[in-house]
């Protein structure tokens, strides 16, 4: 090798070696925060002249807090399933006010994990004694402090979550959220709502395909979910949430219900439009869902009824579709009959509805208890209804569909309400419903009467649920018989 050839191959090596130290110190590196959510940057700011609405949500930007400042992302819009149309993963985990650990690349988040499900990074619960500088006790865990642990209070708000800075006095007697570090001491310390354990009254067996355990699943979240414009559909409002498709009732449903009170709105105060503020509203305005994982619509119920019915692990296919054409596609499926042959029953014996019918309205979908011997109906859904405060709230709830209140179904729903979830007895009025106003649909639409094919369909009665009258039904499953 000559003298040239050397210099010349020493040079590239010398320019490869420049390029390789400039590309690691120009390009970002990828980095692991732990950061809290607080919900889409511009969302409600009439300020603006304009508000958010779903032909934006590809483009939109998102605050969280990190490090004890606000900071704002791009988000990883997921797979392309079609032009302009992404399967958007990352913000359908994304709850405002929680804690995450969120992956950032180029002021893009490319992964999250929700740490209140992580027993190895946060511990929850009640403040019962702490030490500036030295110690927090939670409930029974001893947490050593450090002069780098950060004090915060997250603030829940409609229209975005905000997170401010407090003093070490703020916590005691509070209930909050601690971080830890790799060394098991306090990272981060979060004054913010954390949620009583709640046990449903009823205990669903997740997958068990009979008649029985889907009218029991129905009454699971009955009690403890509000009502939820576009809850537990997907971010994007395309289909089923998380979820939608979780076994067992969705922490988040059970946080939402327990922070608010009787002046819960799920769309503007007092019900007047007049009121109307996307910036103080759970109301999706711009036609996504920004409060999915809030609750659960009409829809969004039954589809996570008959999901916790048919499956014992989270995540598969879901069932949340447009309300009027839940009963129809259900039939479709192969699980049962469809029909728009149905009238107003008078009585038990020849009613159209029987026990599990599932039953589309348009533009709302209920299940079906049974028909009483008067001829009144007692159902479950998720639901709008006013609030003893006279705000439109509501939720899962048992319902009755009759003519007074005299009648079977509502002095029945009255009684399994009043007893079994006396909590929300304080906030809402069992709601009785006329049958011309929910026995009815418009011929030329999907809407009808689903029934279950339980001899050779996805469902079985061994129980023989399917000859019982409503009082049977709800004394059994509520184990008065013993």
């Amino acid at each position: 090798m000559n003298s040239k050839t050397l210099i010349r191959i020493i040079l590239v090596l010398i320019v490869i070696g420049i390029g390789f130290l400039l590309n690691r110190t120009i390009s970002p590196k990828k980095i692991q925060k732990e950061a809290v959510f607080l919900g889409v940057e511009g969302y409600g700011d009439l300020t603006k002249g304009e508000n958010l609405d779903h032909s934006l949500i590809s483009k939109f930007k998102f605050n969280f807090y990190i490090d004890g400042e606000k900071k704002t992302f791009l988000i990883n819009n997921g797979k392309e399933v079609k032009k302009g149309v992404y399967t958007f993963t990352i913000q359908n985990r994304l709850q405002e006010g929680y804690v995450y650990d969120i992956a950032i690349n180029n002021d893009t988040v490319e992964n999250v994990k929700l740490l209140d499900n992580d027993s190895k990074s946060m511990i929850m619960g009640k403040v019962n004694d702490i030490q500036e500088n030295k110690f927090i006790q939670v409930g029974e865990e001893k947490i050593d402090l450090t002069k780098d642990t950060g004090i915060y209070k997250i603030i829940w708000k409609a229209g975005s979550s905000s997170i401010e800075k407090v003093g070490i006095d703020n916590l005691k007697n509070q209930k909050v959220k601690v971080t830890l570090d790799k060394n098991g001491k306090a990272k981060n310390i979060y004054l913010t709502f954390v949620s009583e354990k709640y046990i449903p009254p009823v205990i669903a067996i997740p997958g068990e395909k009979t008649l029985k355990n889907f009218l029991t699943t129905a009454l699971q979240p009955v009690g403890t979910t509000l009502y939820i414009y576009g809850g537990s559909w997907d971010w994007q409002d395309e289909g089923s949430s998380l979820q939608a498709t979780t076994i067992g009732i969705p922490q988040s449903w059970i946080d939402f219900y327990q922070y608010q009170n009787a002046d819960y709105t799920y769309c503007d105060r007092d019900d007047n439009e007049e009121n109307k503020d996307s910036s103080n509203s759970y109301y999706p305005y711009g036609e996504w869902n920004q409060y999915y994982y809030a609750g659960a619509d009409c829809s969004g119920y039954v589809g996570w009824v008959v999901y916790n019915t048919l499956n014992k692990e989270n995540g598969k296919d879901g069932y949340v579709m447009g309300a009027t054409k839940m009963a129809k596609t259900f039939a479709e499926n192969g699980w049962g009959t469809w029909t728009q042959d149905v009238k107003i029953p008078v009585n038990h014996n020849d009613s159209d509805f029987k026990v599990g019918d599932i039953f589309s309205m348009n533009g709302h979908v209920w299940i079906s208890f049974g028909t009483c011997d008067d001829g009144s109906i007692v159902i479950t859904h998720s639901t709008p209804s006013k609030s003893v405060n006279g705000q439109p709230g509501g939720g899962v709830q048992i319902s009755a569909i009759g003519t007074s209140e005299d009648c079977e179904a509502y002095q029945l729903a009255k009684k399994y309400m009043e007893k079994y979830y006396p909590d929300w007895c304080k906030r809402y009025k069992v709601i009785l419903k006329k049958p011309e106003d929910y026995i009815k649909f418009k011929k030329d639409s999907a809407a009808g009467k689903f029934s279950w094919n339980l001899e050779n369909g996805i469902l079985t009665d061994p129980d023989s649920y399917a000859n019982k009258k409503p009082a049977e039904i709800l004394k059994d499953i509520f184990q008065e018989n013993k």
